[in-house]
């Protein structure tokens, strides 16, 4: 089954610019029920853990951005070695 392919965005319809974001950044989420506590502790989507500090072997969503509105959608379902990463740029390069 592939992926299927965001080419223009929902929000203002301008082209997205296909990406990748890096997995050992994380992907920080807050549901809105956690700002009622006095501390809280976000969900990391991209369950970096360490690899936040530590060195570890690249690895990547696939990613779109709207400069447009700047809306920036993370695909964080699969994760891409680098190797990977690099196949999907050179057939994103071969279609522009």
């Amino acid at each position: 089954m592939s992926v299927p392919e965001f080419t223009t965005c929902p929000r203002c319809s301008h082209p997205f610019v296909a990406g990748f974001a890096a997995k050992a950044s994380g992907l920080s989420f807050v549901a809105p029920d956690k700002f009622n506590q006095f501390a809280f502790v976000d969900e990391d989507l991209a369950k970096a853990g360490l690899t936040k500090l530590l060195p570890s072997k690249a690895k990547y969503f696939r990613s779109y951005l709207c400069r447009g509105c700047e809306l920036y959608l993370v695909d964080y379902g699969t994760v891409l070695s680098r190797h990977e990463a690099e196949r999907v740029a050179e057939s994103l390069a071969g279609q522009s």
